[in-house]
């Protein structure tokens, strides 16, 4: 194939893959528009929208554009299919995080108490001004797991949830996580057992530090990650009496910079697509890579 043939052949496949990849982005981020503000299947996790979907949609444009990819000698086919899928599933993983922020409501108060319950449940943030922790109630669950390595090293991962309930709003409680990892594979049950004990001491008391001077919060939902921060309300014996649990309301503290950081995520999105098309580029404009005789119909 001649030079300025194969220059041609590679400049349709890739503007055909850029096509597809805007496309299926923006179909993409519509049907998560309407998703966030219809609110369709409040129980799914994130994890279905923000990455199982995203990677089936990588799938379905690696099949659109099976044509294009016929262009290649069978050697180079599965080279360029992973790269077309890996591009265009982050891509589709970026753009339904711009949705999903895009849809975000950020409400900004003085006080808490002038929202009622249910108005802070329809909110996706809240930035007060300032808060009245009851540090007087706060529990905690800790919990711990291992996490295997393909390497060996396995790791064991301590989390710890606390909650502290509202002096001046009944039924919410502010939440918070701690984390700490440790290598598992020889460490024997004594010294596992003291760097358990270590880190409930030294965190089980943070959120009395930290609840006082949080401005931001995360309000959860459904969709979100909250049955151990339920739980541990559940339990807390606050100056308002026995909460059930459909009742409860939990914030959980975040900080600023959480909050509309979707020009991030437009600068990943630019850093694949760039990154992506100058190695399918590089590879097209390879000899041997194209079929002699491909033609573009």
């Amino acid at each position: 194939m001649k030079s300025e043939e194969r220059k041609t052949v590679v400049f349709t496949i890739l503007g055909k893959t850029l096509l597809n990849i805007v496309a299926v982005a923006l179909a993409f981020a519509l049907i998560i528009l309407a998703w966030e503000k219809y609110d369709w299947l409040p129980f799914v996790k994130t994890i279905i929208p923000g990455v199982v979907i995203p990677i089936l949609l990588g799938g379905l444009l690696v099949f659109l554009l099976r044509h294009e990819v016929g262009a290649l000698n069978g050697k180079w086919k599965p080279f360029v299919m992973f790269v077309i899928f890996l591009t265009g599933t982050l891509v589709f993983v970026n753009a339904g995080i711009i949705a999903r922020e895009a849809c975000s409501k950020v409400v900004k108060v003085d006080s808490i108490t002038t929202l009622s319950n249910e108005e802070i449940k329809r909110a996706d943030y809240l930035q007060i001004e300032s808060v009245e922790p009851d540090t007087s109630s706060c529990n905690y669950l800790f919990e711990d797991a291992v996490i295997p390595s393909r390497r060996g090293s396995d790791y064991i991962r301590f989390l710890l949830y606390q909650v502290c309930p509202l002096k001046n709003k009944k039924g919410v409680f502010l939440c918070t996580r701690t984390k700490e990892t440790h290598p598992y594979r020889t460490i024997s049950e004594n010294r596992l057992q003291q760097w358990k004990t270590d880190f409930i001491n030294r965190e089980k008391d943070s959120i009395k530090r930290v609840a006082p001077s949080a401005h931001i919060f995360k309000v959860l939902h459904q969709s979100d990650h909250f049955e151990q921060y339920q739980t541990v309300a559940a339990t807390c014996n606050t100056r308002h009496g026995a909460i059930s649990p459909e009742h409860l309301v939990l914030l959980e503290i975040r900080q600023p910079d959480t909050i509309k950081r979707w020009e991030d995520n437009v600068l990943y999105i630019f850093c694949s697509l760039l990154v992506g098309f100058s190695v399918l580029a590089i590879t097209l404009m390879g000899k041997g890579v194209l079929n002699e005789g491909f033609q573009d119909r």
